[in-house]
């Protein structure tokens, strides 16, 4: 049992954070169990409450009987404290509605509805024997390919359901997909909780932009900022679920709430095939492509991700997704052609290796017609045929840049800056943010000055340092826009101000050498070995 200090509730399962306001839970010592005054009673006339199996953020689930049918059913109760707030109420209710609409195989059934005398309401579904999916990866710590195929093909055609009646999930993770025996299957899939579902696309108070809803562990990018979300929401969570599956861990996972959003959002995940001894084959590109960061880059559908899981389960082939290509295989590579040795003024005299073999196998011979040569010998053209191999050349040192962490530290004057990513809080300056694979926009903000907004780019310097203004104060004229990425300014968002991101200035240009004196090339490909 876990309890949150934040606002109270308990839960049954091991939610590391409230699903109610993001807090961390801790777990409770072992206790008796406590009185619960529904056991036993019959409600509405027709359900008689037996035990109680479940306890989450919004309610407890009971097993209960039909007094008439004999026939069990799970009755999920919303908890006393939250029957007061009409925001949880009626999200409790859209739950049901939500998933009475849907009516397909794969989705827990809800047949009943109503209150307790107490006022609190209430929602009857079948009963399930069997166990979450938590339970299975947690057990296995990782699951083959030919498992996780079909669970994952069950609860994409269940989700494309659901979206086909602008339906979005929006909480989907291991503990919401319920395994159950049926038919010659251990794994039937039944997804629960669409309590915080958002239907028909509607603006409402439970699903308006800008509110963070879910677990931290299966939100999207645009769900962790706090965006507008849609069915490409549900094909990341699958995405993660299915990286879960494979590896027994989830992608992304850090100390606090807010850290584990700032990874959805700037962190690319690791393959797969990175984090197993066995490689889930070409499974590991449906997973990468289902989380791709920009939505429009990833399954458009929950349709396309069961055509690439069909396509697996048949042993075929799938491109992988645009971020992530590699040069395609096969591809031809440089002819072998003849080549030239020559001398490189700039890097000094260098010994032909064909003319030094010619010496040494010439011995005495080959000196006296070096020694005895009344006029230079004609450039020596050794044609080499080079294998497919990709030609290294070394850079100059002044090229040679230090490799870039893989975080970027945001300050600000004065420091405790609030950045927004989008409308979600990613922390207080001074703050380590993963480095962006593509350029991120943040705001800075604090009581008494300007919004400065910044834009983190792939190889923006570290740190980033933001000043501050007060209004009316004055501020320096920006400057140039640079040649290179790294932090810019992008307008104001909401107060005004001209002010943006500055780094620290760069050093001076080391002395540059004295010029040396110009030579003449020299006469011949090959380097006289005794000169």
């Amino acid at each position: 049992m876990r309890f949150c200090s934040s606002c109270g509730s308990r839960f049954s399962n091991d939610a590391r954070y409230c699903p109610v306001d993001g807090q961390p839970t801790v777990e409770l010592p072992e206790e008796a169990p406590r009185a619960d005054p529904l056991i036993g009673q019959v409600v509405d006339g027709r359900y008689q409450v037996e035990r109680a199996i479940g306890e989450g953020g919004m309610g407890v689930v009971y097993v209960a009987t039909h007094v008439a049918l004999q026939k069990r059913f799970a009755l999920k109760v919303l908890r006393g404290d939250m029957a007061r707030d009409q925001d949880v109420v009626a999200r409790f209710v859209q739950e049901a509605q939500a998933s009475t609409a849907i009516g397909h195989p794969n989705i827990v059934d809800i047949s009943d509805f109503g209150k307790l005398p107490d006022g609190a309401s209430y929602f009857v579904m079948e009963f399930l024997e069997g166990e979450p999916l938590t339970d299975v990866i947690a057990r296995s710590g990782g699951m083959p390919p030919e498992q996780v195929v079909p669970i994952l093909e069950m609860v994409a055609s269940a989700l494309s359901a659901a979206h086909a009646r602008g339906i979005v999930h929006r909480d989907l993770k291991p503990d919401n997909i319920f395994l159950i025996r049926r038919g010659a299957t251990n794994h039937f899939v039944k997804v629960l909780d669409f309590g915080i579902a958002k239907v028909g696309g509607a603006a409402s108070k439970l699903t308006r932009t800008g509110m963070i809803f879910g677990t931290p562990h299966y939100m999207s990018p645009e769900q962790a900022a706090g965006q507008a979300v849609d069915k490409r929401t549900d094909i990341y969570a699958v995405g993660i679920i299915a990286y879960e599956m494979l590896t027994g861990r989830v992608p992304f996972d850090a100390d606090t709430f807010m850290g584990i959003l700032s990874k959805h959002m700037f962190e690319p995940p690791r393959p797969p095939l990175e984090r197993l001894a066995s490689s889930g084959g070409v499974l590991d590109t449906v997973v990468m492509k289902a989380l791709v960061k920009k939505p429009e880059q990833r399954y458009q559908s929950m349709d396309e991700l069961l055509a690439d899981l069909a396509t697996v389960r048949k042993g075929g082939r799938i491109t992988p997704p645009v971020s992530s290509v590699p040069p395609p295989a096969g591809a031809p590579a440089a002819e072998s052609r003849p080549i030239t040795l020559r001398v490189l003024p700039a890097r000094g005299r260098v010994i032909a290796v064909a003319g030094v073999a010619m010496v040494v196998a010439g011995g005495a011979l080959g000196g006296l017609m070096f020694l005895f040569a009344r006029k230079p010998a004609p450039p020596l053209r050794v044609p080499i045929l080079l294998p497919n191999f990709p030609v290294a050349v070394q850079p100059d040192a002044a090229a040679i840049e230090a490799p870039r962490s893989a975080s970027i530290r945001v300050e600000s004057d004065p420091m405790g800056a609030t950045v927004f990513a989008g409308e979600a809080i990613v922390g207080q300056t001074p703050i380590e943010l993963p480095r962006p694979t593509e350029p991120t926009r943040l705001v800075l903000q604090r009581e008494g000055y300007h919004d400065e907004p910044i834009t983190l780019h792939p190889d923006s310097d570290s740190p980033v340092f933001v000043p501050l203004y007060r209004p009316g104060a004055a501020r320096p004229e920006p400057a140039p826009a640079p040649s290179h990425h790294g932090s810019s300014h992008a307008g104001p968002r909401t107060s005004g101000g001209s002010g943006g991101a500055r780094s620290t200035p760069p050093p001076p240009p080391p002395p540059q050498p004295a010029p040396r004196p110009n030579r003449a090339p020299p006469p011949t490909d090959v380097v006289d070995p005794w000169e």
